[in-house]
């Protein structure tokens, strides 16, 4: 019988009968000195990949995370056998260790900031025009010249405006985050996709802070997700022949699904 694999998480002892991981099957914890790696039992001929399956790991790592510090793995990540996993949380042990201490007590916020970018990227254009209207025709080489470098800075008064955005966004969270990542400008539209590290006892005040910013009037969208287990915040050393699970873009709590530990399963 395979092993399916949820999360690492603090702790030695037993997890709540309740929870009943993919295909009903019963979640239980297999303890490794002072952790644990939290499975079900999953049969070798049943196939994992599909919407259901997905669904039932975020809820397991979900009801895990109201009881015990949690490094979510990986969606997909199975072994062959508890030897086979165990040899691998052996290898591994001191990286879980200190991202278990790292995250304790804490845990992750997703915030999308939706602007028109759009809009603002033809304002300055239109600005642009406007200044070279009256000017005097040029040779083709310097005409290109001039495209290029109107190009530069219409790009670069776009990503000014954007970091003055983001600047006034973060003042209002960073105060009540331990850590945080920021990526701007995915897409001309989202302006900010973030995750914010939070003690839970500030919980509260965060999403308080939150719906200040959101009810500030102006024209920026805004978009929270959480609370999450710390996804964005496990650090791995160099040797670790493990990686964390991450999207081709940063993670953004509801599709973290396809985030966490991989620690290579067979």
């Amino acid at each position: 019988m395979r092993l399916y694999t949820y999360a690492i998480i603090d702790s030695t002892g037993g997890v709540e009968e309740s929870i009943n991981g993919l295909f009903e099957a019963l979640v239980y914890n297999i303890p490794y000195r002072d952790i644990g790696i939290v499975v079900s039992d999953l049969d070798p001929q049943v196939q994992i990949k599909t919407e259901e399956s997905i669904l039932k790991h975020e809820e397991v790592v979900e009801a895990l995370m109201d009881r015990f510090t949690v490094l979510p793995m990986r969606l997909y990540t199975v072994f062959s056998g508890k030897e086979d996993m165990l040899l691998k949380v052996k290898d591994h042990y001191e990286d879980f260790i200190e991202n278990l201490d790292r995250v304790r007590g804490k845990c992750e916020y997703g915030i999308k900031v939706i602007w028109a970018g759009n809009v603002i990227k033809e304002r300055i254009i239109n600005a642009h025009k406007n200044e070279s209207a009256s000017a005097q025709p040029e040779q083709s080489g310097a005409k290109f010249v001039k495209e290029k470098f109107e190009k530069y800075k219409i790009d670069k008064e776009f990503e000014e405006e954007a970091d003055r955005c983001i600047a006034i966004v973060d003042s209002f969270l960073n105060r009540l985050a331990s850590e945080k990542e920021l990526e701007k400008l995915k897409t001309d539209n989202l302006l900010l996709s973030a995750a914010y590290l939070v003690d839970k006892e500030k919980s509260d005040d965060f999403k308080k802070a939150f719906e200040e910013l959101k009810s500030s009037g102006g024209d920026l969208k805004f978009m929270l997700s959480g609370p999450w287990p710390a996804y964005n915040f496990i650090t791995l050393s160099r040797s670790a022949a493990w990686a964390i699970g991450s999207p081709t873009t940063a993670f953004w709590p509801g599709d973290g699904k396809f985030g966490g530990l991989d620690i290579l399963g067979k």
